[in-house]
Formats: structure tokens, sequence, C-alpha cells
């Protein structure tokens, strides 16, 4: 399963630095065989449904390939002031030399960690322990958020339930689900919609 996921993701996700205009025949053929199948694992079906609405997705083979992806893309977007609200996510990237900004309203990107991510429809759950008392709208557009395999779920049901499992009588009081700009279909959920950018480590290399 692990080389089958790696050769797919390589034909499903463009290189950083590659950006198309127009899809050639093949391409367009390809994009067909990349749309989600009952039969695919949570972690493809998450990948497909993410980039068909217009994510940013890539996968990291370990904590060494994130950061040397990581880096490569604050480099191509000129992100000179990434907010983090979590000072342990900060600490644990260090090794990317990235300076935070402390006031979200002057920064240009945020970087996130984030409860799971939802398979069937491609977003990605989010609590009170992430946000920190802000509102989504209140982050900045472009939303980069640094996720495990481990963090994949089929649906929000699932998801729910993990939070309950993991915070039990200290559940956050704000649960809820970020998407891409393309998947929003209505006025109430466009708050909740951004530019969103995943990092996917893998950490169950002993299963595949």
């Amino acid at each position: 399963m692990k080389s089958l996921f790696n050769k797919f993701l390589t034909k499903l996700i463009p290189s950083l630095a590659e950006e198309t205009t127009e899809l050639s025949n093949e391409e367009l053929e390809q994009q067909e065989i990349c749309m989600p199948d009952p039969n695919d694992p949570d972690d493809v079906t998450f990948a497909k449904v993410f980039t068909s609405k217009g994510g940013k997705f890539f996968y990291c083979d370990d904590q060494e390939d994130f950061y040397a992806m990581f880096k490569q893309l604050i480099t191509e977007n000129n992100w000179n002031h990434s907010y983090c609200s979590n000072d342990e996510l900060k600490e644990s990237l260090k090794p990317t030399e990235l300076e935070f900004e402390t006031d979200y309203q002057k920064a240009d990107s945020c970087i996130s960690n984030c409860e799971f991510l939802i398979a069937f429809n491609g977003s990605i759950m989010v609590s009170g322990a992430q946000t920190k008392g802000l509102k989504i709208e209140q982050l900045p557009e472009a939303l980069v958020v640094i996720a495990y395999t481990s963090q994949i779920v089929k649906d929000i049901n699932q998801g729910l339930r993990g939070i309950q499992t993991k915070y039990g009588r200290t559940r956050p009081s704000m649960v809820t689900t970020i998407r891409t700009k393309q998947s929003i279909t209505t006025m109430s959920d466009s708050d909740r919609a951004k530019d969103l950018y995943i990092f996917l480590i893998e950490d169950y290399k002993e299963t595949r």
C-alpha cells in the first residue's frame, strides 16, 4: 500500500513549483482516475476529494521530508509573517528557521495543526485547541495545516467521537470544519473557507 500510495500522489499532486494552465488529454484521463472510489482507503479518499476542491496537498514520507517541502512552500509564496498560536507546533518547526508573527492581523499566512482530516468531504476538523479563541474568518486567507495519516477519519461523526475520546469532559467549546473556497456552495459556509495547504506526514509506516 505504501508504494502504491506514493505512485498515486506522484501522479495526483504537482510539484510546488509547477502550475498547469491547461490539461492534456492524458492529464484529463488521469484526473478521472483520481476521482474518489468507494473502495479507496480513507487517506486516498481524502487526498482525492481535497485536491479536487482546490486544496494543495503534500504527502511527506517522514519529518525530514516535511521540513524540506515546507521550507520550499514558504519560500515560493514569499511568506515572511506567518502566524501560529500553538507553542508546541512552533517549537517543532524550529528546524525550518521560520520566524512567526505574533499579531494574526499582520500575518500573511497561518500555520496550524488540526484535530482530524475528514475523508468524505475533504474538510479539516479543528477545535478551540487550534484557534485559541479566534474565529476562523479572523485567520489569514492562506492556512497551512500540518497533519498525520493517523488523523484521517471517514466522516464528521467519527471525528466528533475522536474528539470526545481525546478530551472527555474537557472537550473544547468550539469544534468546526474548514473547507477550501472551491468547495463552498452556500454563503453560510463562506466564513470557514480558506486557501488550504495540507502537509500529511506518514506515521503509519508499520501498517503499510
